[in-house]
């Protein structure tokens, strides 16, 4: 009997009542799943409205993109005409001094020319030939922009300045 008692006692040391530990865990699991479930529906509602946004916004943006593309040829046209214009005016400022270095300039001092008839004799500056002058061949806008652009541009002006009157 004794025997009986004792192995009753220490089997109650055993025993484990883990029902407060495992109450406590399925609140926290039942918390986090309902967490879960807003964060999934969050997520849906942010979706949708991406979605609304994308089929908002996708033409507008479809439409833009020739405007974008004319807007970028225009500017590579500039930037082309830009650097042609550089050219010839290097061309130009090239053939100035050219011109400037064939023509009979007086270089000296004024006291130099004040004195030069007395001492030599007068050069005859007519004999000189001097060289045929051939203009360079530059850019021409109409290479670059269409004539109609800037006739369309020029009657926008001219509208706003009559407008304007």
């Amino acid at each position: 009997m004794m025997l009986d008692e004792l192995a009753i006692d220490y089997s109650e040391y055993l025993k484990v009542n883990n029902e407060n530990e495992v109450s406590a865990l399925k609140d926290v699991v039942e918390d986090m799943l309902t967490r879960l479930e807003e964060f999934q529906t969050f997520m849906e509602m942010v979706r949708a409205l991406r979605m609304e946004s994308t089929e908002m916004h996708y033409d507008s943006i479809k439409a833009m993109k020739s405007k974008v593309t004319e807007l970028t040829d225009s500017v590579n046209k500039l930037e082309k005409l830009v650097n042609k214009v550089g050219e010839d005016v290097e061309l130009v400022d090239q053939q100035l001094t050219e011109a400037e270095a064939c023509m009979p300039i007086n270089k000296d001092g004024p006291l130099n020319t004040i004195l030069k008839p007395f001492f030599k004799k007068q050069e005859d500056h007519s004999s000189k030939q001097l060289p045929a002058y051939e203009p360079p061949v530059i850019f021409k806008s109409d290479d670059y922009f269409l004539a109609t652009k800037a006739e369309d541009a020029l009657k926008i002006i001219e509208s706003d300045a009559t407008t304007n009157n």
